[in-house]
């Protein structure tokens, strides 16, 4: 006996669900398969620092995969872009310039009291001649995983390599921080080494020798691309003999005049060999005042104090190859006087950032413009802004004219103090009183 079967047919909104349940499973296999199937990016380099470093990038990361400078401190970032709510999955690496280096037991103990965790592990990785220490870093109450490594590399500079992971992946930041620290390459800077000799050699030879008369004194008018002049540059330098521990001083005064004017005034002290130093400065612009004091101590860790808009302190290692920008021109004359075409240097301003400098020699006979008997240099600032500087030396080292490329160009080349109060009336009295400047720092 033949039986009958009934076909009955599932109902239209059950096949609905059916299917959103589908899609669900699909959208959640795309995350999880571009979460673990981790693609990095070719080598990103920081230039003339002999480092690089592959970041992730593609399946939801997303990164520029270019080395941004802020606070004396390059960062390269990646962050993963599916999926909404709490804190992505994010890389950081940062190379800073002038790292305190305390031992990287105690690098952990900050990190991890810095976002209130707790060290979970441990290890390191060896890559290539460098050796980095980790450490996995809860925190418990917000489902938080932070794998954190350091190392010290030469010149006081130290690369720290952070991965945030929120909602428990902790097998998915550990992953992607050991990509990133076993991508890590490192050559030592050879131009940076060379900067150190110069700098070394200046210290040794000591400020004073690099005065005539125990004074210098020089002027420079600033003018825009149309031959304005819109502002100028005022240096007094002097060996006052009075104190071994503080003989040397300084007094600078910066001046643009117009809508956008800025000016700053600065003093400085130092002894005869630059190990420590003191400098004071204020500056005054569409912002408002600000202050800044600058300390290096015996141990060479350079403490900066802000005043405005909230007071800020904060502590630096500088390296051998560190100069204040008063003395810069100092290293043109060593530079010319040495074996080397390339330099880098470490230079302080008065506000406290430390700028890579390449100075770069550049024969006369390239240059039309190059004065009969004299030299140029070529100087170009690190710091991811483009801004470069021409300069111009007489026969005596001293600098005659600079060409300044930032946003436009502009020249700033010397002058006399009264051909300046001449264009300056406003500001006669600091032009036409120089000792003034010295005065108000004692």
């Amino acid at each position: 006996m033949g039986k009958t079967y009934e076909i009955r047919k599932m109902p239209a909104d059950k096949i609905a669900l059916l299917g959103l349940f589908i899609i669900a499973l699909l959208i959640a296999r795309f995350i999880v398969t571009s979460r673990s199937a981790i693609m990095f990016s070719e080598p990103v380099k920081l230039n003339y620092t002999g480092l690089s470093v592959s970041i992730p990038a593609g399946n939801g990361w997303q990164s520029e995969k270019k080395w941004k400078y802020q606070q004396n401190v390059f960062t390269l970032s990646s962050v993963f872009t599916i999926g909404s709510g709490g804190l992505p999955p994010q890389v950081h690496c940062r190379y800073l310039l002038a790292a305190t280096n305390p031992a990287p037991d105690m690098r952990v103990k900050e990190r991890a009291s810095a976002i209130g965790g707790e060290v979970v592990e441990t290890g390191q990785i060896q890559t290539g001649t460098l050796t980095i220490d980790w450490a996995h870093i809860k925190k418990a109450d917000i489902s938080l995983d932070l794998f954190f490594g350091t190392v010290k590399l030469p010149n006081s500079r130290r690369l720290d390599i952070e991965v945030f992971q929120s909602a428990g992946d902790a097998d998915l930041a550990e992953q992607v921080f050991k990509g990133v620290a076993e991508s890590l390459k490192f050559k030592d800077n050879q131009l940076l080494e060379a900067g150190s000799e110069i700098v070394t050699e200046i210290k040794n030879t000591g400020i004073d020798r690099f005065l005539y008369n125990k004074s210098r004194q020089t002027s420079f008018l600033v003018k825009d691309a149309a031959g304005r002049a819109i502002g100028f540059t005022m240096d007094v330098l002097t060996d006052s003999g009075r104190d071994a521990q503080l003989n040397i001083q300084a007094a600078s005064f910066f001046y643009i005049r117009g809508r956008y004017g800025r000016e700053q005034a600065a003093f400085f002290q130092s002894g005869n060999n630059l190990d420590e130093f003191a400098w004071k400065s204020e500056t005054t612009g569409i912002t408002g005042v600000s202050g800044t004091e600058l300390t290096l101590d015996e141990t060479g860790v350079m403490t900066i104090r802000t005043f405005s808009p909230q007071p800020k302190e904060k502590n630096y290692q500088l390296s051998s190859a560190a100069i204040p920008e008063v003395f810069l021109d100092l290293t043109f004359g060593q530079i010319l006087d040495s074996n080397h075409k390339k330099i880098i240097v470490d230079v302080i301003n008065a506000d406290g950032k430390i700028t890579p400098t390449l100075i770069s020699r550049i024969e006369a006979e390239d240059t039309a413009a190059a004065e009969e008997d004299g030299y140029i240099l070529k100087v170009e600032f690190l710091d991811g802004r483009g801004f470069s500087e021409q300069v111009y030396l007489d026969a005596q080292y001293q600098v005659s004219k600079s060409l300044l490329q930032q946003d436009g160009i502009y020249t700033i080349e010397r002058s006399s103090l009264k051909d300046i109060a001449k264009q300056f009336p406003e500001r006669a009295d600091y032009i036409l009183q120089k000792n003034k400047l010295l005065e108000q720092g004692n």
